[in-house]
């Protein structure tokens, strides 16, 4: 379900950082809530040799799970904040999986120190066998899905001393960014596809 990959260097860290920086403050970003905003195409700004070493350990990871190759890749950067008002969602707007019925994993390095208050990654991982990494049957939860919940899963969420910290994972299963609630959050996501996927080349920035 989880692999974990070797810590990106801190200067890569803090390039990809302050690239997304610049930016942002230009007013070049594909999406934004009140805690999150992401860029979406961030190969473009990136040196081929740093963006082929995130495709290509993601479709490493894909052939270990899928046992195939991804068909399509792409790089998003978001930051996760504490809203003015404190009451964020998180990174991914709350629970939810990327696809129900298409197998598909994501890739994410995390460019900061990631601790339980400034939005870790976090998954729910099945307690008991019934529970697949299918169940509930939809694609995203409720907001109050959290005490329906805690009968059949597991919260698990993946922080880090250092920046940096890598992992690849199934996406399938239902997961989320935590609201931060101190601090911020950078990240680096390949999302990777089997096929053509025109709402992600929709959401890449145009430069």
């Amino acid at each position: 379900m989880i692999i974990y990959h070797e810590n990106l260097k801190y200067d890569v860290c803090e390039l990809i950082i302050n690239k997304f920086d610049e930016l942002n403050n230009k007013k070049i970003v594909s999406q934004k809530t009140n805690d999150d905003i992401r860029i979406f195409g961030f190969e473009k700004v990136l040196d081929t040799k740093i963006t082929n070493f995130f495709f290509d350990i993601d479709t490493k990871s894909s052939i270990k799970f899928f046992k195939k190759k991804p068909l399509n890749q792409t790089l998003m950067v978001n930051k996760t904040f504490v809203p003015p008002n404190k009451l964020g969602t998180g990174s991914g707007d709350g629970w939810h999986r990327d696809s129900y019925f298409k197998k598909q994993l994501k890739t994410i390095f995390y460019l900061t120190k990631v601790n339980i208050e400034n939005g870790p990654f976090t998954y729910l991982e099945p307690k008991f066998k019934i529970f697949s990494r299918l169940y509930p049957i939809k694609s995203r939860l409720s907001a109050d899905a959290d005490k329906k919940l805690n009968f059949c899963s597991n919260k698990v969420s993946i922080t880090s001393e250092e920046p940096g910290l890598g992992f690849s994972i199934i996406s399938n299963y239902i997961h989320k960014g935590l609201p931060a609630i101190n601090g911020v959050r950078y990240a680096i996501t390949v999302y990777s596809f089997f096929e053509k996927n025109e709402f992600f080349e929709n959401l890449k920035i145009k430069i």
